[in-house]
Order: C-alpha cells, then structure tokens, then sequence
C-alpha cells in the first residue's frame, strides 16, 4: 500500500511538470533589447551581418553590458560606451562612441563612408574581423588615457587638427607650403577680412578660405588659439571608389542623376542653373554651377524645399593608387539637422557610385 502511494505521487509530480512545461511553451519568450532589436530587422542580410558582429564584440569584451543607447546596440564596459551597431534602411553602420577614433584610423579605413562618429558598410559586406578588433582597442585604449591624461587648457592649432593631406587635396598646397606662399605675398601685413580676399583668388571654398587664413594666423601669432571663423553647418563625407578618376568624372558629368537626383539635368558651366523634381517623400532641389575643373573639382549652390538660404556643395576627384577619392564637402547647412540628412544622403550616394 505504501510502495503504490510513492508510485502514485510520482505519476502526478510528472504529470504536474509536463502541464507546466506546456504551459511555458505557450508564453512568448522574453527578449533582451538587443535581441529584439535584431529580431525587428526585415533586412535579412544585415540580420545576419549584425548577429555575427555582436557575437565578436562579446568575444572582444567579455563582461560587457549589452544595452540600447541612441537607439541602437551598445557595448558598454565600465559604464562607458565602447561599441554599437545600427541598421538604417540601406546600409549598416559601426559607431565607437568617439569623435577621435575613426579620424585616427583613417587608413585603415580607406575605402569605406566614414564620419567623425562612425563607419558605414552594405548589409552583404560585413566589416571584417580584423578591423572591428582595431576599432575596439583604439576605443579602449582612448577611454583607459582619458583617464590618466589632465584637461587639455587649450584647442589644438588648426594646423594640428587638419592633416597635411586633407588641405592638400583640397587646395593643391600642404601646410608649410601655404605659410611660405602667404609670407611671400606680404599676407602678415593683411588684417583677416584682406587675408580671406587674397585667398579667394586661389581657392574656392570659403570654409578652407577661413581656416587657411587663421591657421596663418595663429602660426604668426596674430590670433589666439582657438579662434576660428565660421560659415555654419558642414559636413563631409569620402569614399575611395575601384574606378579611375577619369572614369568617374564621365559619371559624374554624363549621369548627373545618379548623384542628384531622379529627373535631375545638369550642363557643367559656371552659371548654369540646374533643378531636381520633387518625387514622393522626397523634397526637389535647384540650385547653380559656380566653379568647374574638369577632372578635379565641381562647386555650386545646393538649395532643397524649404531651405530659406542655399547650402555649398563641392565634390573633389583625387586620384589614388587604388582608384579615385571622392570628396563631398558641404557648408553653410542651416543646422545640426540639416547636416547629419546630408551626411547619411551623400554616404547612401557613394554607395550608389560605388
């Protein structure tokens, strides 16, 4: 009698247990953010590129905290943000929570659409292995200094913060090469405004027009460090692209449409006028050719729907090893918001080109 009331007890224990397992089953499973947030991607492409890179940046920081910051997947370790990851429409992007560590990995970087924030990549070409790796010790290592190194008393000169190559490729002179013409011309003896006209006469954009003249500035000592002249919003963005420049200057020349637009014709001439039809979700865009260098270089006037004032915009052709270099700089945005749409615009335009 005792033997058959243990048998009984554990019939109805087993019986219990399979009832509440069912009953488990039939509850939907509760997601971490970063799970649901994968699981909302209909891209099925960056689906899988993405799982695989938080699986790398579990293995890169092991004890992490796995959040969502900005909207997006974040790393953070001690607190601090080290790694996250988006997915927006058309392409992917990588952001190490600093606007010093994709400018110091611009090498290595060559070849993809890069911001001060972040790098940009197609959902079917994930970034590799090696490079992610990079990204996250640079960032580690910045936030480990950080905490050893006093406040900076003062911004860094001009000089310092853009590269040799940067000026170069925009104006054909380097740093040095720029203070020897300018003490040739007497420009120590020009207040800023003359400085700035002198300039002009050789340069284009009134972004570098500024920061040429007050890199002299400071380099002579005539304006504190830290001072600079401003023309508002801008914005840049540079891919290397697997053409020539030739090649991709017949593109730009020949397919205007590929570049601004749907509808959009374009006659390359100084004064010449130029307009995009509106398309659904999508503002029209008129504006004029200012400057043309065949080859190199075209400027003009850049003004979508609603826009009170015209943006500048100029795309730059430098020929590199590998390819061309494609520069789109833009200043005189009407605000912060203005300037990251272009950013993301002109990234998804490179890709296009690409």
């Amino acid at each position: 009698m005792y033997a058959w009331s243990r048998a009984e007890q554990g019939r109805k224990a087993l019986v219990k247990h399979d009832r509440e397992a069912k009953t488990m089953a039939k509850k939907p499973r509760e997601l971490q953010p970063i799970d649901a947030y994968l699981e909302e991607l209909k891209n099925p492409a960056a689906r899988k590129t993405l799982e695989a890179l938080r699986m790398q940046l579990r293995k890169l920081l092991p004890g992490a905290v796995e959040t969502i910051s900005y909207q997006m997947p974040t790393f953070k370790v001690d607190g601090k943000a080290v790694a996250g990851f988006a997915f927006f429409k058309t392409h992917c992007g990588y952001f190490p929570f600093s606007g010093s560590v994709v400018p110091a990995l611009k090498e290595q970087l060559d070849g993809y659409a890069t911001s001060k924030s972040g790098v940009t990549f197609p959902p079917d070409k994930p970034l590799p292995a090696k490079l992610v790796k990079t990204l996250v010790q640079a960032r580690l290592a910045e936030i480990a200094a950080s905490g050893k190194k006093p406040p900076a008393k003062k911004k860094a000169l001009i000089t310092e913060r853009v590269t040799d190559s940067a000026v170069k490729d925009a104006t054909g002179r380097d740093w040095k090469g720029w203070m020897r013409a300018l003490d040739a011309a007497g420009a120590g003896e020009l207040n800023h405004k003359q400085l700035v006209a002198h300039l002009a006469r050789e340069v284009e954009s009134s972004w570098w027009q500024q920061s040429i003249a007050v890199a002299y500035e400071q380099s002579r000592g005539k304006r504190i460090v830290g001072e600079t002249a401003t023309t508002g919003f801008q914005v840049g963005v540079v891919r290397t692209l697997p053409v020539s420049a030739q090649d991709m200057w017949k593109r730009v020349a020949a397919q205007p449409e590929r570049w601004l637009g749907t509808g959009a014709t374009l006659t390359l001439e100084p004064g010449a006028g130029y307009e995009v039809p509106k398309r659904r979700g999508v503002p029209g865009v008129r504006g004029e050719v200012r400057v043309v260098k065949p080859g190199q270089r075209i400027r003009m006037t850049w003004q979508p729907d609603g826009w009170k004032r015209p943006a500048t915009l100029q795309l730059t052709l430098v020929p590199k090893a590998r390819g061309v270099s494609f520069h789109v700089h833009m200043e005189k945005l009407p605000d912060a918001k203005a300037r990251e749409a272009m950013r993301e615009h002109w990234s998804r335009v490179l890709e296009d080109l690409a």
